[in-house]
């Protein structure tokens, strides 16, 4: 069996990309899945729920995960990727073979519908947790040129679009001068939830067009939902984790250092074309 025993203290994208590794793990073992208690059993159809075992429980972990091959772990133990595995977006596209719209279905009440004579652009800002305490100096800011440049992109390739705009928070300087370049070109927009996330990403998830942050919640929402969506990413920030700019907080050691890279890699993966099931349509 294969088990998630507590989710990781992550907010709701990297706890998505958890069950994701969950679920793709547990497809290639051949194994049964078993999931403790999140929030996504309130939003999404048909989760695993938690299953007891007497089977000895091993962690395995991001380094694991990327440096073998999962398929030959030997079996009669029960795996298990709890914190400190960090089996999160640094993973994603080595063991992402199954599409996860098979089992992360959005439940029919949260479902959004969008009307099908617009081009509908959901557009995130990532605003709390990157100026708080734990924002890397600001690293991860995505500011409004880049919002301003992308929605020219998007005007220049589409007619009648409606603009979604999503964050937690609304005082965040490029939501707000967003909203005056929308105001002022006469666009179409409407504003999200900033206190119900669970409404911004089943709208985000059904746009046909996504003006992304570097949130895991704008990618889980680009891979989940409607298909083929057109994903727009800074090319600042991917610039960033090209030249693996530091940003974790922990000692400087080779080992936090190569965890960090893990990390970086999933956009560096993604600037050099991605997969079919997670790829950028422009780099802005």
């Amino acid at each position: 069996m294969f088990r998630i025993n507590k989710m990781t203290r992550g907010r709701f994208g990297n706890r998505i990309l958890q069950y994701n590794s969950l679920m793709q793990i547990a497809n290639t073992l051949n194994t049964e899945a078993s999931c403790a208690s999140w929030e996504g059993h309130n939003f999404f159809k048909n989760l695993n729920t938690e299953k007891e075992s007497d089977n000895n429980q091993v962690l395995l972990n991001w380094q694991s995960v990327l440096e073998s091959d999962i398929g030959l772990l030997p079996t009669g133990a029960d795996y298990y990727i709890d914190d400190p595995a960090y089996c999160l977006h640094n993973v994603f596209y080595k063991i992402t073979k199954t599409d996860p719209r098979n089992f992360l279905e959005i439940k029919d009440e949260y479902k959004k519908g969008l009307s099908s004579d617009e081009v509908h652009v959901g557009i995130h800002f990532r605003g709390t947790d990157i100026l708080g305490g734990d924002g890397n100096e600001g690293r991860e800011i995505h500011y409004p040129k880049y919002y301003i440049d992308s929605i020219n992109l998007v005007e220049s390739e589409f007619e009648n679009t409606h603009y979604h705009l999503c964050t937690d928070d609304p005082s965040f300087d490029s939501y707000l001068q967003t909203i005056r370049f929308l105001t002022y070109k006469g666009f179409k927009f409407s504003v999200g939830s900033s206190s119900d996330y669970f409404e911004d990403f089943a709208t985000l998830a059904e746009c046909d067009v996504l003006i992304a942050s570097s949130s895991t919640f704008v990618v889980c929402a680009g891979f989940i939902g409607k298909e083929d969506k057109k994903i727009i990413h800074s090319k600042d920030w991917i610039d960033k984790n090209l030249i693996h700019q530091i940003w974790h907080k922990k000692k400087d050691t080779p080992e936090a250092r190569k965890m960090q890279i893990s990390f970086d890699n999933f956009w560096i993966e993604l600037y050099n074309g991605g997969s079919t099931l997670y790829q950028t349509w422009r780099f802005i």
